[in-house]
C-alpha cells in the first residue's frame, strides 16, 4: 500500500466511478481496476462495490477513504512545509565578543529590510570563527584583528583605541588621572596589567618601540575576563573601546595615548574564485 493506491482510490470514490476516474488520472480503466484490486488484497477487505455504472464503499471502504483523505493531505501539507523551509534564506554568522556592540544595528537594519532572513549566530573567538569560515560553515563573521585573512576576503568596519580599566584603590599619589581624558604607555607601565592573550603581542611590542615593559598579571581568553581583576582592585584591564563600560564607583576607563595601539574590526567572508554568496552580497550595503 502507497500514496499512489490511496491517491487511486480518493479519485475513483469522488469520481463515482473508475471509468471517470481514469479520465481524471489520465490512464485506462484496466489498469486502475487492478491497482485497486492489489489494494484490497494487500488489506484483505473488499473496499468497492461495484456497479454498471457507479460504485459504493463497503464499511471497511469507507474507512479507507477517510483514512486516505488524512493521509494524503498530510503528506500535501508536509511537502510543502519541506519545500518552504528548504527555500528559507539562512544567514550563518559568527561574532566575536568584543564586535557585537559594533554591528548590532547593522544586523537590524539588514533584517528590517530582509525579514524572511533567518539566523545562526556562531560566539566565538577570531581563531575558532577563522577555521569555520576555513570550513566553509560560516557566511561571514565580524572578527577583530590582529589575524591573518589568508584567502578570505575582508572589509574594514572600524578602528578603535584600547582603553585601561583602572582601579582607583592602585593609584598614587604620583599618579594623577582622575583629572584627565588619557593616560600614557609610560603610566601603564607602571601597574599589573590584566588582557586577554590575543593582544599581548601587540601590547608588548607597542610599550617596547617606546621603552617600557609590560607587567601583565593575568592573561585570560575573554576580554571581558580581564575586568574580573578591575573589579577586584588587583590589576588594570586593557581592552579596545567598544567594549568600554561605564566607570564605576571603584574605577575609571581612560584612553591610552599611543596612535599605533588599535585594533580593527572586519567583515569577513570565504569568495571562492572570486564568487561571493548571495547572502553576503545583500548584507554589504548594509556595513557601515
Amino acid at each position: 500500500m502507497d500514496l499512489k493506491q490511496m491517491e487511486y482510490f480518493k479519485t475513483i470514490v469522488d469520481q463515482g466511478s473508475i471509468n471517470q476516474a481514469a479520465k481524471i488520472l489520465h490512464m485506462s480503466q484496466p489498469p486502475l481496476s487492478m491497482s485497486i484490486k492489489k489494494l484490497e488484497d494487500e488489506l484483505g477487505a473488499l473496499l468497492l462495490i461495484r456497479g454498471n455504472k457507479h460504485i459504493s464503499l463497503t464499511e471497511a471502504g469507507k474507512i479507507f477513504y477517510q483514512r486516505s483523505c488524512s493521509i494524503l493531505e498530510l503528506a500535501d501539507s508536509t511537502a510543502s512545509e519541506v519545500s518552504k523551509a528548504g527555500s528559507q534564506r539562512t544567514f550563518a554568522l559568527g561574532l566575536t565578543p568584543s564586535t557585537i556592540p559594533v554591528v548590532s544595528d547593522m544586523l537590524a537594519r539588514f533584517s528590517n529590510t530582509f525579514p524572511e532572513v533567518k539566523y545562526r549566530i556562531y560566539d566565538g573567538s577570531t581563531l575558532e570563527l577563522s577555521h569555520l569560515l576555513d570550513t566553509d560553515a560560516l557566511d561571514a563573521a565580524f572578527l577583530r584583528t590582529p589575524f591573518a585573512t589568508g584567502a578570505l576576503k575582508s572589509i574594514p568596519i572600524r578602528k578603535e583605541p584600547m582603553v585601561a580599566a583602572i582601579p582607583k584603590a592602585l593609584l598614587t599619589s604620583s599618579i594623577k588621572l582622575k583629572s584627565r581624558d588619557y593616560i600614557t604607555l609610560e603610566e601603564l607601565s607602571t601597574f599589573p596589567i590584566s588582557i586577554y592573550r590575543r593582544y599581548q603581542q601587540l601590547l608588548e611590542d607597542t610599550m617596547s618601540a617606546e621603552g617600557f615593559t609590560l607587567n601583565i598579571f593575568s592573561l585570560c581568553d575573554d576580554t571581558r575576563t580581564s575586568l574580573l581583576w578591575v573589579r577586584n582592585k588587583k590589576a588594570v584591564a586593557v581592552y579596545p573601546l567598544s567594549l568600554k563600560d561605564d566607570s564605576g564607583e571603584d574605577f575609571i576607563i581612560l584612553p591610552i595615548k599611543c596612535k599605533s595601539l588599535e585594533t580593527s574590526i572586519l567583515f569577513v567572508y570565504p569568495s571562492e574564485n572570486g564568487k561571493t554568496s548571495e547572502l553576503v552580497r545583500d548584507f554589504l550595503p548594509f556595513i557601515s
